[in-house]
């Protein structure tokens, strides 16, 4: 019982001492400034005042016997998908999507298959068709 006492004494002394106000310390003088408007602000002709950018995405397609359909997509490098749909691999595709202004590169998922697309002069090309060298050296 004695204990028990004593610990709620503690308890009760300890919020007393915890609300204790201390004064806040003195910021100094104020430093009187004049306003600045927005109209004020002098900003060269080359600022381009867009923080995104219009990039059009040309796919050529494969011709195929066979249809090949599967979800194309495209995103940003960190994820964000910026367009989605069901493609038939034998088409080719032209959008055009707002990005970023500081996108340099597209991700280009079709199926399983993954692509990096390079952004060059507002414009990102990719191509089903693969490189295939035109001298074939038969052993």
């Amino acid at each position: 019982m004695k204990n028990s006492i004593y610990i709620i004494l503690f308890l009760v002394a300890g919020i007393l001492v915890s609300c204790v106000k201390f004064p806040n310390p003195d910021p100094g003088p104020v430093k009187s400034t004049d306003k600045i408007t927005l109209g004020d602000v002098k900003v060269s002709d080359s600022f381009t005042w867009s923080t995104s950018k219009s990039v059009d995405v040309l796919i050529t397609g494969l011709p195929t016997i066979v249809t090949v359909k599967s979800t194309l997509s495209l995103s940003l490098q960190d994820g964000t998908r910026l367009y989605s749909l069901l493609h038939n691999m034998s088409q080719d595709l032209k959008l055009s999507i707002i990005v970023p202004s500081e996108t340099t590169s597209l991700t280009l998922k079709y199926g399983s298959m993954v692509y990096n697309l390079k952004v060059i002069g507002n414009k990102a090309e990719f191509s089903f068709i693969p490189d295939i060298p035109e001298v074939i050296e038969v052993p």
